[in-house]
């Protein structure tokens, strides 16, 4: 399983210097929705990181699609983890990283 990340320049950087190679780093923001696309259906990536800002760009369905994908599912860093995510998480990796 791997690490997909999509983002502006600087925040895909962070994650390359981190050895995450499936990354797609976005110039236009037209493009977001397209990478988006193009890592849901990479079979080799179980989590995929994006930006905040980018995911209030997304269609309603899009943004369905991103809230209730188990494999891979999506992190939208930067925001307030909610229930849904962290319970998506445990399920993928089958350890609840907060402990409760």
């Amino acid at each position: 399983m791997e690490f997909g990340v999509i983002g502006d320049e600087d925040f895909v950087t962070g994650f390359k210097l981190l050895g995450i190679r499936k990354n797609k780093r976005i110039i236009d923001g037209r493009q977001f929705e397209d990478y988006l696309n193009d890592m849901f259906k990479d079979k080799d990536v179980g989590i995929i990181i994006i930006q905040p800002e980018y995911y209030n760009t997304l269609s309603n369905k899009a943004k369905l699609r991103v809230d209730t994908s188990v494999k891979p599912a999506v992190i939208v860093l930067g925001l307030k983890l909610s229930d849904i995510l962290r319970d998506k998480i445990k399920h993928i990796i089958g350890v609840d990283l907060w402990g409760n």
